[in-house]
């Protein structure tokens, strides 16, 4: 009752900042699943990430706590650079079940900072139906500072599609792009989930990112990897970004975790 009571008042927040929102990390769902355990009303994931940059040769942390219910999901998170910048993230979000038309995903992330965001975004895929479905979102901020870990922008929008089939897995391919500060930001992602024996799954996330960090600045290009192992109830996600956030820099990401 508690958990249900605190996200009524974040959902009427997302009212209020502006007319849709959703979790900038969960526009969609390229990483791994939190599953629900039986008898179980909350799952809990944490996560401890690290992420190496090639130009500074910084390494910055990255802790996360995740819960998840039947519909909902929230999560506690803390960001640290070895500069001293620091931030503080909570975030909610929550699916409404739109029948043969799929889900509609909303949701809001607040940080340290001042920082609000969030965005909307219409996932058309039917639980256990195979085939074609699309996907459509919109986010906005307040434009403060804000760490996202995706490296995705955050003002924008993002469309595609994703493929299912029970012998291949599920496919996702979209691409999200700034529509707000004209800087040509554009990340295309092409997405693969499948399961293996052994309750171990894959989940492969190949992108190309180009664009300008600011309006006005040289535009970038480069490609990056992610692959996301999870046996059981632990998983480890490796990944390799070029470019990130449309600087000079290539990020090594390393993320450890387990469900509890």
């Amino acid at each position: 009752m508690k958990i249900k009571f605190i996200f009524f008042l974040m959902s009427l927040a997302v009212c209020w900042v502006s007319p849709s929102a959703l979790a900038n990390q969960d526009r969609v769902n390229t990483q791994d699943a939190t599953s629900m355990k039986e008898g179980q009303p909350v799952t809990w994931k944490a996560t401890l990430g690290t992420y190496q940059d090639s130009v500074t040769k910084d390494t910055s942390t990255d802790v996360n706590l995740r819960g998840s219910t039947k519909d909902t999901r929230f999560w506690f998170g803390y960001y640290q650079e070895p500069t001293n910048f620091k931030q503080s993230r909570l975030g909610a979000e929550r699916a409404m079940d739109l029948a043969s038309y799929g889900k509609l995903i909303y949701s809001l992330q607040v940080a340290s900072g001042g920082f609000v965001g969030g965005s909307l975004t219409w996932d058309g895929k039917q639980d256990n139906v195979e085939g074609l479905s699309p996907l459509l979102g919109w986010g906005r901020t307040n434009a403060k500072p804000y760490v996202n870990l995706n490296f995705d922008p955050n003002d924008s929008v993002l469309w595609g599609g994703t493929y299912s089939q029970r012998q291949i897995g599920q496919i996702s391919l979209f691409q999200i792009f700034d529509d707000r500060f004209n800087t040509g930001q554009r990340v295309t992602h092409l997405v693969w989930r499948g399961s293996m024996p052994n309750s171990v799954s894959l989940v492969v996330d190949a992108f190309h990112r180009s664009g300008a960090s600011e309006a006005g600045d040289a535009r970038v290009s480069g490609n990056g990897l992610a692959t996301t192992l999870e046996m059981r109830d632990y998983f480890v996600r490796v990944a390799y970004d070029q470019k990130a956030n449309y600087t000079q820099a290539n990020i090594t990401r390393l993320a450890l975790g387990f469900r509890f």
